[in-house]
């Protein structure tokens, strides 16, 4: 069952895309914050964001507090840095906050983001 990080990543992917949602998690994950109808040119999020997806962001949770997810990320962070860094995992887990024993669990579960190359395959 996912949890309720999961879930929310989820519906920000659904609203503004992959790439901003992890976006958004690396900035400001583990806050909530107010999302307005309009969003100035101050705000955290049209900063974190720019415009265009702060504004995509504000139509569909605009007049609400959003509470952003920051494991998923965490979590992403850690399959990225082993496929595209020579850390080892002691230098995975400084660069994430992880442990070391949390780093190898991690590594060792299947990514979810990963699409199944043979899902729509007939047999």
């Amino acid at each position: 069952m996912p949890s309720a990080g999961d879930q929310m990543m989820a519906e920000l992917v659904d609203a503004i895309g992959a790439d901003a949602a992890y976006l958004l998690a690396r900035k400001l994950g583990g806050t909530t914050i107010y999302v307005p109808r309009r969003v100035g040119d101050h705000h955290p999020l049209r900063i974190a964001l720019g415009l265009e997806i702060a504004a995509k962001l504000s139509a569909w949770y605009g007049g609400g507090r959003l509470s952003i997810p920051k494991q998923p990320e965490r979590r992403a962070r850690v399959r990225e840095l082993r496929r595209v860094s020579s850390l080892t995992v002691a230098g995975i887990a400084l660069e994430t906050g992880y442990s070391e024993r949390q780093v190898y669990r991690l590594l060792r579960e299947p990514d979810d983001r990963q699409q199944d190359l043979f899902a729509d395959r007939q047999t």
